[in-house]
Formats: structure tokens, sequence, C-alpha cells
């Protein structure tokens, strides 16, 4: 089983910040927080089993069944979300090679739209628009609507994917979040460091003029 956890101390990547309810217009969605960068990628099976990108769908619905409905689906699936699909899902994938790159450690993802009887399951691979392995089992029920839950061993794959754990799983990924290196982050401390500096010298300096 998952664990459900806390973000603190984390960079939070929003899959729908401006809660729209409206196609994205593409397969690719770049989210950006805090000045960094991860990639969401929508796909879908074909006839032949085969998976191609598909367009993404930002959600926003009331809550339904206690569940609540507000995060990045794909156009064209039920109910606009990632779901379990016979014999294979469609799923969302992030691309975190760039964060992972950095240091970024404690990933945890955020899933809404859980209701009771419906499940999502993750899985990492280190080849875009392949699943790849499990990681842990599948997450089920309304407790784990709109909760992080951490990615089991963070960091081994560049690509983690959403998709729903079982038949009637419908299910919508809306966050993201993981803790940078300390390195990465001092040099975004300096800077505001700095600029405070620059601001109380103008100030002092402003003061001493009006004398």
């Amino acid at each position: 089983m998952l664990a459900v956890s806390s973000a603190g101390a984390a960079v939070v990547w929003n899959f729908n910040p401006n809660n729209l309810h409206a196609p994205v217009g593409s397969d690719t969605l770049v989210l950006t927080s805090e000045g960094f960068q991860i990639t969401a990628r929508g796909y879908t099976r074909t006839g032949a089993g085969d998976y191609v990108g598909a367009e993404l769908f930002f959600k926003n619905r009331p809550p339904d069944g206690g569940a609540n409905e507000l995060g990045l689906g794909l156009v064209g699936s039920p109910f606009n979300e990632f779901n379990w699909g016979d014999p294979l899902p469609n799923f969302l994938q992030l691309d975190l090679s760039s964060i992972l790159a950095l240091g970024f450690t404690d990933g945890m993802i955020r899933v809404t739209s859980l209701q009771e009887g419906e499940g999502f399951q993750l899985f990492g691979s280190n080849q875009q628009g392949v699943l790849g392995t499990a990681l842990g089992g599948p997450v089920f029920g309304l407790t784990f609507d709109d909760q992080f839950v951490s990615v089991p061993d963070f960091g081994m794959f560049q690509f983690i994917s959403i998709v729903g754990a079982a038949p009637g799983s419908n299910v919508l990924p809306v966050a993201f979040s993981a803790v940078p290196e300390m390195s990465t982050v001092l040099p975004l401390i300096g800077l505001f460091v700095a600029v405070i500096s620059t601001s109380v010298l103008r100030r002092r300096r402003a003061a001493q003029l009006s004398v």
C-alpha cells in the first residue's frame, strides 16, 4: 500500500492551475513551478493495442460521490478521465528527467475522482510512452481522493505514469510534488537576499540624501 503524506518543503506542480474545463489543445503539457519544469503527456491505445499520444483535457466539475473532480484528463475518454480500458488502460505520463537531474527527492502524486471502489496504479519507466514497471500496489477509495501519495522507488525512473487500477476506475491526476536538493535552492535564496539587501541600501541612501 502506498502511504499518504504531506508535501512540506516541496515544489508543487498543479496540473490545472487555472481551474479550467476545456481541451488543452495538445497531448503534451509543460508545467512550471518555482522555475522548475516537468512535462505531462497523455496516451491512449489503438485497436492494435499500441499507445499513441492523446489530447489532454483540463477538467473542472463539481464533486461527485464525495470525490473532487478537478485535474488533468483526456479528450474523448469516458468522463474525460484516465480509465482502466480493455485490455489496456490509457494513462498520463510525467517526464521527471529535468528535476531528477537536479537531485529532487520524495516525489508524490495527488489524484482526484477517487470514489469508493475506484483506484489508481503508478508505473515507472525510462522510456517515453511505455508504462514499464508497477510501483507498489494500487490505491483505492475515497480516503485517498485529492491526497498526496508517495511514489515508491522515486528517482529510479525518469517517467512516472498514472492509470486506472481496476475496471470501472476513472481517475483524474491533479498535482505532483517533489523536494529540491538544497544546492538547487541556495542560488534562489542568495538571489532573494541580494534583492532585499539592494532595496535596503537604496532606502538608506535616499534617507541620507533627504537629511
